[in-house]
Order: C-alpha cells, then structure tokens, then sequence
C-alpha cells in the first residue's frame, strides 16, 4: 500500500531545477541530463557516503550525515544531522532531521521525521515509515514497526506494530515470517547501470513545465499539462506489466506532483490533480520481514478533482467525477461523483 523499491526501471539522477519553467513538447523530455552518481550529493559538506551507497540528486545531504553501505536515497530527499545505516531505502522528497535510521529500514516518499532543533528520532531495524508520514522529535520507532502512509507520529511506537491516524494509534501487531531484512544492493547495481534514464520522450500533446523525474512510460492524451518539478516512474518492464502512467485528454497534474506508477497509474479524461499529490500503485507483503514488494494499480476516472497535497495509495478505484479534498489520505475506493477526505474522514466516523 505505500511505495515500489523491487524495481529495475528506474531514473539514475537528474540535474535539473525542479523551478525551471522550460516546456518540453513530442519530440523531447522534461530533462534530457543525466548527472554521475552523487557521492558528494548536492551539499559537499556531508561527512560520509559510502561508496556502495546511491544517493541521487536533487537533495541535500548536509553536514553531520553519514550514508551506509548499500542504502538508497531517492531525487530530492534532504538529510540534516541523519546517519543512515547500510541496507536503508528513502524515497523521493522525504525530510529528515537529527535522526538515526538503522539497517533495513524503508522510509516512503514525501516522509517527515524529526525536526529543526528537536530531539533525535530512532528508527530500529526493519521498520517501515510510509507516505507522507510525520514522525515527531523524540519519537523511537520500534524494531519491525510499520508506520502508515499518511500518520502522524507523536509518541514511540512498539517492535512489530502498525500504527495508522492523525494522531498515530495502534491498529495491530504484525505477525512475520522472518526471511530477513530487504537487501538493495543488486537494484542499485541495475540503476547504476542504466543509461536511458530520464530520457524518454513526452508523447505528442504532452507539455512539462520542466524539472523533476520523468522516467515512466507515459501514453494517452492530448491536452496533457505537467507542472514544474514532477516526479513520474514506473515501466511494463519493472515488477509488473502493468507499470506506467496512461491519461485521458485534458489531464493537469500539478507542481511537485509524484506519481509511482510501478504498477501502473491511469488517469481519466479531463481530471486535474493539484500541486504535490502523491499517487503510490504498490505497496509491501507485512507478513514477511523484509517487506517484499507488491502491486496496487490505481485508476482514476474521468473529471475527477484531487486537492493539493493529498495522498492515492493503490490499489484503488477512483470514480467518475469524484472529489479528493486537498491533505487527504485515499487507501481505498472512492465512489463515483463523491467527496472524500480519506482515512481523516473515516477516523471522524
């Protein structure tokens, strides 16, 4: 329900400005440079990254952080005061501030832990801190935890429980078979290799405001508007045939929108996705320890209005017509021509 990391089709890095306002029409893409792997990262003052490590730019990697071996830190991703142990995942656009995050942990896109100034957070070994999710200074999250996408962490959080809600509250106990923690070393040595990365050409009818990640298989249109800064993954020939971003006429997706189509995104005519939406197609198996990758496609109907901010996480069908209103947590179904707040709706009832 959260985020792909078992995926051979990938971007390497990118150098671009997620600000930049150059349009990109059929015959070229939103970024066409590919940087070396960012050892330095874009802050030179790091302390270390290891060198099997992948940390991808667009980010910070500031002063007082270390990168273990064999982590990945995806485009964009800033860490302040963070050692990173070996064997970690951290995907697109996550901030992490004065926390220490121990092997085999993987952290979703768009994640907040720590703050400015704040106590340190301790995330133990294996635990899992889905999209979107805030975890507050001070906070411990257990060993094997798994966090949800879109909760709001503000006390410790116990060995194999999952915690979901704003505020976070325990839903349950995970009960795992232990295949051991997820190894991220032969999907980095496959990105590595890539060379075609970010370079794939926007269908006829398609215009990028520029900047971001564009490495989906992208189809469908005319009339298709991508704002600055967007983030898009996911190809048929990753974990699923089904990987790729398909859209109807007339779609908008707005600034700093991050869309993991990994197993596959479609998008009806006419609909209009807000500035920094997420929408996440996969999600990971609970029962086992090293959180193996799943599918969960996501379809989104025709005229269907998605609020800044909000979170999609698959699988799910969205309906004709419906409403996500905007910082809503959609793990579900949405009815045709209904509106919803997600999960903040359903914690009120």
């Amino acid at each position: 329900m959260d985020y792909s990391v078992e995926h051979d089709s990938v971007p390497v890095l990118s150098t671009s400005d997620p600000t930049a306002s150059t349009t990109s029409t059929a015959s070229t893409t939103s970024n066409a440079s590919i940087a070396s792997i960012a050892s330095t990262a874009s802050n030179a003052s790091i302390a270390s990254i290891d060198p099997t490590a992948l940390v991808e730019s667009g980010g910070e990697a500031g002063a007082g952080s270390t990168v273990g071996p064999g982590s990945w830190v995806r485009h964009g991703t800033v860490l302040r005061n963070v050692a990173v142990a070996g064997g970690v995942f951290i995907g697109f656009r996550c901030r992490i501030e004065s926390a220490e995050i121990a092997p085999g942990c993987q952290i979703a896109s768009l994640a907040r832990i720590g703050r400015p100034g704040g106590a340190g957070v301790l995330v133990e070994g294996g635990a899992w801190i889905g999209a979107r999710a805030v975890v507050e200074p001070g906070v411990r999250i257990g060993a094997g935890a798994v966090v949800a996408a879109g909760a709001h962490v503000t006390g410790d959080v116990p060995a194999d429980t999952l915690v979901v809600g704003r505020p976070a509250r325990s839903l349950r106990r995970r009960e795992v078979t232990e295949d051991g923690l997820p190894d991220f070393g032969a999907i980095i040595g496959r990105v590595r290799a890539r060379r075609d990365s970010n370079r794939r050409p926007l269908p006829a009818g398609w215009v990028s405001d520029g900047g971001g990640v564009l490495d989906a298989e992208l189809s469908g249109g005319p009339d298709v508007h991508l704002g600055a800064g967007v983030i898009a993954m996911g190809r048929s020939d990753g974990p699923s045939p089904r990987g790729g971003l398909r859209v109807g006429p007339g779609v908008s997706i707005g600034a700093r929108a991050v869309l993991e189509a990994s197993d596959g995104i479609d998008i009806g005519a006419g609909s209009t996705l807000g500035p920094g939406v997420l929408v996440v197609s996969s999600g990971h198996d609970l029962t086992r320890r090293s959180l193996p990758w799943q599918g969960g496609p996501v379809s989104i109907g025709a005229g269907v209005r998605i609020g800044a901010d909000a979170t999609v996480v698959g699988p799910c069908v969205i309906g004709d017509g419906a409403e996500v209103r905007a910082g809503a947590v959609v793990v579900g179904d949405v009815p045709a021509r209904h509106t919803t707040s997600g999960v903040l709706e359903r914690n009120r009832s």
